[in-house]
């Protein structure tokens, strides 16, 4: 008898011991007669009692306590390294507001049993609302912002295995092969926020493709406002990531339109407040510390790419076409990117 390949679903748990009842008694019936599956959750020193109350009431799962919160990323890593101690072949990360449907697993594993790939998306649906889209793949923009493509949409069922820029870390399987090649998973720097597309471009450096499985189906308690408040991680993780990933010759190209985005920002930050954060990111993106790792992991990932510039981002977009964040001045700056985009990209050849 053949050995069974090894999925471990891990989960992030932060005071998330409202959300057990919900996601765990589906996800526990996963079972299948050629998958091992394992489910890890690892806590991130919650206070409300959501480790002592897994272990009381679910005592199949893997407890990892950290002893301090680790962010989504130091979190997953941990996560990581134990799938790669125990020999997994694929890892699942799921967000602790999520609900599974019966068998999401299976699409997944047999597209990659079948293909070379380094990350799969399921179809995220919205919960309650759960005939809508949360997302069927992350896009990127060419200035580092990230977004779900179809949020808040009608499911209409028509969507077809297809590439995409990125994965949200609501809800993706990934290979472990890929993330050998790639050196982990997410950059410990990041603590939070953008570390998927951080994570989905790279891989596509390295010729490790990211792919939508909609037969994968997973809700998602979503809520954007939930994310907006944390300005700061967001900034600066949007300039950390280009300036790790782009070659220097095409950051030179999108300079100008790099700067009047940063100009926008500044202004955005000051009417809502926020500019304290605006300048909080920029003191970690220019201090010597992380100027010095900055460097260090750009090196890395620069020498271990098999694609170019030209054939990477020549999927990344120029709009933001992200209903919560429909604005007039949204619109215009839309317009002027896309015209930009389109002639400066004739010029990357590299």
């Amino acid at each position: 008898m053949s050995k069974k390949n090894k999925i471990i679903v891990i989960i992030v748990s932060y005071n998330g011991k409202e959300y057990w009842p919900e996601l765990l008694p589906t996800l526990l019936e996963e079972k299948y007669q050629d998958i091992d599956v394992e489910v890890l959750v690892v806590d991130n020193n919650s206070s409300d009692g959501s480790a002592d109350y897994l272990a009381r009431n679910y005592p199949m799962i893997k407890i990892i306590r950290s002893i301090s919160n680790l962010g989504f990323v130091g979190a997953n890593n941990l996560g990581y390294q134990y799938a790669k101690d125990n020999k997994a072949d694929y890892i699942y990360l799921l967000n602790q507001d999520t609900v599974v449907t019966t068998g999401f697993l299976r699409p997944l594993y047999d597209f990659a049993k079948a293909n070379k790939f380094g990350s799969l998306q399921s179809k995220l649906r919205l919960w309650p609302a759960k005939e809508k889209i949360n997302t069927i793949g992350n896009a990127i923009h060419f200035l580092g912002f990230g977004y779900s493509i179809g949020l808040d949409s009608v499911d209409k069922n028509n969507q077809e295995i297809k590439k995409i820029n990125y994965a949200s870390g609501a809800g993706v399987f990934l290979s472990m092969e890929a993330l050998a090649a790639k050196g982990g998973l997410f950059d410990e720097t990041m603590f939070m926020y953008l570390e998927d597309l951080d994570l989905g471009w790279q891989l596509s450096l390295l010729a490790w493709d990211n792919y939508l499985i909609p037969g994968s189906i997973v809700y998602h308690k979503y809520e954007f406002n939930r994310g907006t408040k944390q300005y700061y991680w967001f900034e600066r993780n949007r300039l950390w990531v280009m300036l790790k990933n782009y070659k220097i010759k095409t950051m030179i190209v999108i300079f100008p339109a790099w700067l009047v985005m940063e100009v926008a920002q500044v202004f955005y930050a000051l009417i809502n407040r926020r500019l304290k954060d605006k300048i909080r990111a920029y003191s970690f993106l220019f201090s010597k510390k992380q100027r010095q790792l900055l460097f260090s992991q750009r090196h890395s990932i620069q020498s271990k790419r098999q694609r170019n510039d030209k054939q990477v981002i020549g999927n990344f977009v120029a709009r933001i076409l992200f209903q919560p964040l429909n604005s007039p001045a949204l619109k215009i700056a839309n317009i002027i990117f896309f015209i930009y985009w389109r002639v400066v990209k004739l010029f990357i050849f590299w």
